[in-house]
């Protein structure tokens, strides 16, 4: 790598390797593949069982599940840090001073996390007769989030991307399908990675699948360009193995994505060669193609209901950020002064 022979991410590469066989040698079994960093929030053991029992509980999502446990830390250690080594003593006063001091430093989008998830820990603590409230109508408070509009792709820029994806070989041919995949349908890149061959019914043209972030099933239709790539991928590029998973990794062994990064750099990478950088956090990722397709359905008139179904969002309100991105209908909504009178009577 210093030499500039390989690249720095392919030295990591080897390097995680080498210390996994080492581990393998050494200790007669791998123990984990990547030790995480411990929490700066210690606690005591009276806490950390409370924490574990609370965890386990409830069936919570990957993500949510350590965003759930964070909040937890946090809480319990600003209890220890205000002299409260168990919950025997707590109250609603404490409740409302972990909360105010939460809002003097952190972001809104991070209280409404905190009020969120605490009201769960509230209510898990209260049926383990552990405080004497629930506090559910003390943490109901509404938090009005800052949101950020961010952009969708231009047509023209996808489809320059597209242009230069070279669909003669296996990868290309891959890409290529994931990428319209994700511009026609608004199909989520984890919901891609997961896609099972099982999950397209070609004879009714639509594809059927599971959203891995809701959870709530959603049909989509199988459009003739769509068919066209997937079959094309299947068929002349898809490496023959005993998955149901529909898009490979090229390198051996050839299984689905473990996750959804592999596709926003893929897509990176892609827009880079078409000529289009990116800077950080300017919303032109792989997801912006979901935006793309949010954006075309209100545009095009199709009811809110109706695009909100499309995308598999059970909430309309989720539709907003979409209406925000509408300068079609936006102009219309700008009106002159015509028949107003410009002097005011008194």
């Amino acid at each position: 790598m210093d030499a500039g022979e390989i690249r720095e991410s392919t030295f990591h590469t080897y390097r995680r390797g080498v210390e996994r066989l080492t581990e393998m040698h050494e200790k007669g079994m791998l123990i984990v593949a990547c030790q995480g960093k411990p929490s700066k929030f210690v606690l005591n053991d009276y806490y950390e069982e409370i924490i574990a029992s609370f965890i386990e509980e409830k069936d919570w999502h990957r993500n949510t599940r350590d965003d759930v446990k964070w909040t937890a830390r946090k809480f319990f250690f600003w209890l220890l840090q205000h002299g409260h080594k168990n919950l025997t003593d707590v109250t609603a006063k404490e409740i409302q001073d972990f909360v105010a001091y939460c809002s003097s430093t952190m972001k809104l989008s991070g209280v409404h996390n905190i009020k969120l998830y605490l009201k769960h820990l509230c209510d898990y603590l209260f049926r383990r007769e552990l405080l004497p409230s629930n506090f559910k109508g003390l943490l109901s408070f509404r938090v009005n989030r800052e949101t950020k509009i961010l952009p969708a792709t231009p047509w023209s820029e996808i489809e320059a991307v597209l242009r230069i994806i070279n669909r003669s070989n296996p990868k290309g041919k891959r890409d290529y399908a994931m990428i319209m995949l994700a511009a026609v349908t608004g199909l989520r890149a984890i919901d891609i990675t997961r896609m099972k061959l099982s999950d397209i019914d070609w004879q009714r043209g639509e594809i059927k699948i599971v959203q891995s972030k809701t959870g709530h099933p959603v049909a989509l239709p199988l459009t003739r360009d769509i068919g066209k790539a997937i079959k094309d991928y299947i068929l002349n590029g898809r490496y023959k193995c005993d998955t149901d998973t529909v898009f490979l990794r090229e390198k051996k062994p050839h299984r689905g994505f473990v996750d959804a990064i592999s596709l926003g750099n893929m897509y990176d990478e892609y827009r880079r060669r078409a000529g289009f950088e990116r800077e950080a956090f300017d919303g032109k990722s792989f997801h912006s193609l979901r935006r793309t397709v949010g954006t075309s359905l209100v545009t095009a008139d199709i009811p809110v209901e109706t695009a909100a179904q499309i995308l598999g969002d059970r909430k309309v309100e989720s539709m907003k950020k979409y209406i925000a991105l509408d300068e079609t209908h936006f102009g219309e909504c700008a009106l002159d002064f015509s028949g107003i009178d410009s002097e005011v009577n008194a």
